[in-house]
């Protein structure tokens, strides 16, 4: 995961972490890249020791190896009930998802994904700093319960991660595209929050669809100039702006456009040559010459090179635009991110809703973790909204997920007469075909997606009577 980082978490008081490592082969090996980043650590083979050590002294954070021989869980729950106000993260791997996802239940606030690097342990001890002071008086709840969570356990958005934080880290304008509900405001967020150090940065987004063309330059650029072109800028042919528009208002800050392949021709013309001159005229009382020190930013959908092609999009300002592109991969190509994701939207939606905080049971993360999610994050909101609004129970059960869930094109819930064993057969059986259409028949890729043997998934082809004429030739 990735969220932005406090600006204390690097001032002059040293920080100590409690890293407790049962088991784990990699415990020396963690110990010493946790060190190498500044960090003071102290290490525990078993969670007696790791009592003893937090009963001794107070400690900024609590990290502990998922990956254990023992019980990691169990490590949690008992530090979270002797010492409730010590902050816990979880080391995990993305190749063990539910383990993550189980750690959150447990009581664990924030992850750190293996292998690190500086900046994500800083940011997890940063974090640890938001939900628990060093005073001990306790703020609030999980990290993951913040809304501008940019989740990323996955290979995939691991890519997308490291290319948020270079373009946080150089202010160049950025290209986001993908599909909708994949996050790419999310992205654009959090490339905003990572750059902004000092907090007080403005974040500007404009809408390009939707105005009449002279509403949206007035929106971008300002208010109507009736005056004469300004002396300065007939001398240097610099474009005129106002105060009042976007591209000033966002100066030093981020400008996020949105849907800006529908913006006029004209329109588009005019940005691209003050992205290109980085400078204005502003019209006021006296007329200045002003730099734009603006990050722009805009969010495409996945047509956004054949925008380019057909010239719906300037070529010149596509250039300005997309200094860095930033490809956000759907959720069926992220999938080791949706157990951690489900459980982040989850307490969001109990949070919106105003109830008690529901869980999910094992079996239903691996069946969300399956379907294909053509709607992608949004699809997965609005499935949750409806279960959290629908289930009275604490713990969200298969049963639950099957009488709401619709799969791929719209498939109807399952009738409530059925039996749990017709509905469940019934939903294997659709979840089997669809994931392998999506992956044109070949069983290995489709076993890999649902998280399965290849030779389980024969099985259940058999069993569930999934069609022949789903399976490739290459199997």
């Amino acid at each position: 995961m990735l969220t932005s980082p406090n600006p204390s978490a690097n001032g002059s008081q040293a920080s100590t972490i409690l890293f407790l490592s049962e088991g784990s082969r990699r415990q020396n090996v963690v110990a010493e890249r946790l060190a190498q980043t500044g960090l003071r650590v102290v290490a525990a083979s078993d969670v007696t020791q790791a009592l003893q050590l937090l009963a001794s002294r107070p400690l900024a954070l609590c990290l502990i190896d998922l990956a254990g021989e023992r019980s990691p869980l169990a490590a949690i729950r008992a530090i979270r009930s002797q010492h409730p106000h010590t902050p816990i993260a979880g080391l995990f791997d993305a190749s063990h998802p539910l383990r993550a996802t189980e750690a959150i239940h447990a009581g664990a606030i924030d992850l750190l994904p293996w292998p690190f690097d500086e900046r994500e342990a800083t940011t997890v001890l940063a974090n640890a700093r938001d939900v628990n002071p060093i005073d001990g008086v306790a703020t609030g709840g999980s990290v993951l319960g913040s809304p501008d969570t940019l989740i990323a356990q996955s290979p995939a958005m691991r890519r997308v991660t490291e290319m948020v934080k270079h373009a946080a880290r150089t202010r160049s304008s950025v290209c986001i595209s993908g599909e909708a509900g994949t996050g790419r405001t999310l992205v654009a967020r959090t490339i905003h929050q990572l750059g902004n150090n000092s907090g007080n940065r403005p974040f500007i987004v404009e809408d390009c669809a939707g105005d009449p063309p002279h509403e949206l330059e007035r929106r971008l650029f300002g208010a109507q100039l009736t005056a004469p072109p300004a002396a300065a800028a007939q001398r240097n042919g610099t474009d005129q702006i106002t105060k009042a528009g976007a591209l000033y208002r966002a100066r030093g800050g981020t400008l996020l456009l949105v849907n800006l392949i529908e913006m006029p021709a004209r329109i588009q013309a005019r940005l691209a040559r003050l992205l290109r001159d980085r400078e204005a005229v502003v019209i006021d009382a006296k007329a200045a010459v002003v730099e734009l020190d603006v990050q722009t930013i805009a969010t495409f959908d996945t047509g956004v090179d054949g925008a380019v092609s057909d010239g719906r999009l300037r070529s010149d300002l596509y250039k300005q635009i997309a200094q860095i592109r930033i490809d956000v991969p759907s959720l069926r190509r992220r999938r080791e991110d949706i157990p951690l994701l489900a459980v982040h939207l989850l307490k969001q939606m109990c949070a919106a809703n105003q109830v008690a905080e529901k869980h999910l049971s094992r079996s239903v993360v691996q069946v969300l973790s399956a379907l294909p999610w053509s709607g992608n994050a949004t699809e997965l909101q609005t499935l949750l909204t409806t279960l959290v609004k629908s289930i009275d129970r604490p713990v969200i059960h298969l049963e639950d997920l099957l009488e709401h869930a619709r799969l791929d094109g719209g498939t109807e819930p399952v009738e409530m007469g059925s039996t749990l064993r017709d509905a469940k057969a019934r939903f294997e059986r659709e979840c089997i075909s669809a994931v392998l259409a999506r992956h044109h028949g070949r069983v290995p890729e489709a076993a890999k997606a649902l998280g399965i043997q290849r030779t389980n998934l024969y099985r259940k082809i058999r069993q569930l009577n999934v069609a022949r004429s789903l399976l490739s030739a290459r199997k």
